[in-house]
């Protein structure tokens, strides 16, 4: 690999006449025979170490690969058999340099994949260009074996990258797979928590529903035992009232007995009196008869 070190004095005008022979280039192929053509291949040294990314190198390896193969097609028209088999080496060198470029992006951690895709369909294309270069009959054995080791070469790095991709597919299915599961496995166990959590709750609200009977039921003992000692205290009150005016009727009938055998007793005193003032009378009068008696015996 070519390293240039440009001063920063002719740095600008390189850079100028750079661009230049690039606008040359991308009209029509620059001639391995013309006196730009080193300085192109100068050009593209330098734009290969200036760029920092692995996949962009790649891209341009791969476009420095199309140059090489339209030159050594030009060389061939030309009759220069000999440059156009060094072209179909450097050519070689450019897509070998594609693929390494590919793998170290890759390591690096660089996503690679539209980049492939961008290697692949060039590669095709360039195919075709082989293939139609293998028909020319005054193509010289050496070039032909180095087209035929290209097209297998490039028949091989398109198998590589067509079984990366099936390796990535199949990965990304496996991936898939994995993650479905996994969402399964955790919908199954949030399902499951959910059944459990829902268990908890049915407990726990049968629970409290348990308490909350079991409340009501001691409330409603607790009030049938305020409401049967309610009605024993009106029971009891009842029966001492009843006592009460019970008694209160026995101290209304004693009083009134005691009443009436006191008039009794009055009665008969006054009875008793009455007789004993009657025998009393009778007994004075016996006497007063006597005394009459005896004063009429003394006469």
């Amino acid at each position: 690999m070519k390293k240039i070190v440009i001063s920063s004095i002719t740095f600008g005008f390189f850079i100028l006449f750079a661009g230049n022979t690039l606008a040359a280039e991308n009209e029509e192929v620059i001639d391995p025979t013309s006196e730009l053509y080193d300085t192109s291949r100068v050009i593209e040294d330098t734009e290969y170490e200036l760029t920092e990314e692995t996949t962009e190198k790649a891209l341009l390896q791969d476009a420095y690969a199309d140059e090489r193969l339209s030159e050594a097609e030009l060389s061939l028209s030309e009759g220069d058999e000999d440059k156009a088999e060094e072209l179909l080496e450097e050519y070689e060198d450019h897509v070998e340099k594609v693929e390494e470029d590919l793998e170290a992006a890759t390591k690096d951690g660089e996503d690679v994949s539209e980049v492939e895709e961008t290697v692949v369909d060039n590669s095709k294309k360039r195919s075709v260009n082989l293939l139609a270069l293998l028909e020319r009959e005054d193509l010289p054995e050496t070039a032909k074996a180095g087209i035929t080791k290209a097209l297998e070469n490039q028949k091989r790095a398109q198998e590589k990258v067509a079984k990366k991709r099936e390796e990535e597919a199949a990965e990304e299915a496996k991936e898939r797979e994995e993650e479905v599961a996994e969402e399964a496995k955790e919908r199954e166990e949030e399902v499951a928590e959910e059944a459990k959590e829902r268990e908890e709750e049915v407990a726990e609200e049968a629970k409290e529903r348990e308490e909350e009977a079991a409340e009501e039921a001691k409330e409603r003992e607790e009030e049938a035992a305020e409401e049967a000692k309610e009605r024993e205290e009106e029971a009891a009150e009842e029966a001492k009232e009843r006592a009460e005016k019970a008694a209160e009727k026995a101290k209304e009938r004693a009083e009134r007995a005691a009443e009436k055998a006191q008039e009794k007793a009055e009665k008969a005193a006054e009875k008793a009196k009455e007789r004993a003032e009657k025998a009393a009378k009778k007994d004075k009068d016996r006497d007063e008869s006597d005394e009459d008696e005896d004063e009429n015996d003394d006469e």
